[in-house]
């Protein structure tokens, strides 16, 4: 009798995709990428931002590139970071970001209830993107809850009286898709929906309206139109182009424009490679 494969949390499965994409890149891009991801850690052992200060939310993708390229230095100083750190009560960004982090990196931590979960979520406030409350939410969510019946049925039930904005930005609508996925709604309405934030000879835009491409809408876009079993053939040309053109000595850039290099955004071109790969 065949064995039930065991569940793989999403942030798992960025690990994979994120290797894929690497194994893309020539050697000498794959030496430059290394060197960029250790240069981005911080004396602390956290990963830095843009400014050059520890981060934790710039941690969460230190970390899972550090795991992906085999980075066990690093990952030993950013684990030693964490293992002591404890963030803001009000600074919910830093709440999840940690959270994750010690599950990537197997620390021991305090496991957050479902309904403590939903409260960080809503203590964000309006002054916090609420994309980004969604997104660390549900990775959040699925990296403790994984296919817990009875926690899906209270998300389940959430979204069927949710009612989205017409104007939502594409990774926050991406994600509202793969909550319905997770959940065994049907989708293809809503992958169709995701699909009209394509533009041909660009990628994917975070709304719908707005002229540039950017990664970080192309890469969450695909993860999820990927896992629903979209057609991506007609977007996969105009979004490798899109990755390859914002390649820039061992990083990735934004794609809208914006020529700073950061973590977030090198962790958007590899996933997105590993994905049309």
């Amino acid at each position: 009798m065949a064995r039930k494969q065991a569940y793989q949390p999403v942030f798992l499965q960025f690990i994979s995709e994120i290797e894929k994409g690497f194994l893309l890149l020539d050697e000498a891009s794959q030496a430059e990428v290394l060197a960029f991801v250790k240069s981005q850690q911080h004396t602390t052992g956290a990963f830095s931002n843009r400014a050059g200060n520890p981060d934790l939310y710039y941690s969460l993708f230190g970390s899972w590139l550090s795991v992906a390229l085999k980075l066990e230095k690093q990952q030993e100083n950013l684990k030693k970071f964490t293992s002591s750190f404890q963030p803001e009560s009000e600074k919910v960004v830093d709440k999840f970001s940690l959270l994750l982090i010690n599950q990537m990196l197997e620390n021991d931590f305090k496991k957050p209830s479902l309904f403590e979960l939903i409260r960080w979520i809503r203590k964000g406030g309006k002054n916090l993107n609420t994309a980004y409350r969604f997104f660390l939410f549900m990775l959040s969510f699925d990296a403790l809850y994984g296919k817990n019946r009875l926690a899906y049925l209270f998300v389940r039930l959430f979204l069927n009286f949710y009612k989205p904005d017409e104007n939502l930005p594409c990774s926050f609508y991406a994600s509202l898709l793969f909550a319905c996925f997770l959940t065994g709604k049907e989708v293809n309405k809503e992958a169709a929906v995701l699909m009209n934030y394509f533009e041909r000879g660009k990628g994917f835009k975070t709304f719908r309206d707005q002229g540039n491409a950017d990664l970080l809408s192309t890469a969450v876009a695909l993860f999820v139109l990927k896992k629903v079993g979209a057609d991506l053939r007609m977007v996969m040309p105009d979004c490798l182009t899109l990755v390859q053109d914002n390649y820039d000595n061992g990083a990735f850039l934004s794609g809208d424009g914006d020529s700073s290099k950061d973590l977030e955004y090198s962790f958007y071109g590899l996933l997105t490679l590993g994905l049309l790969s």
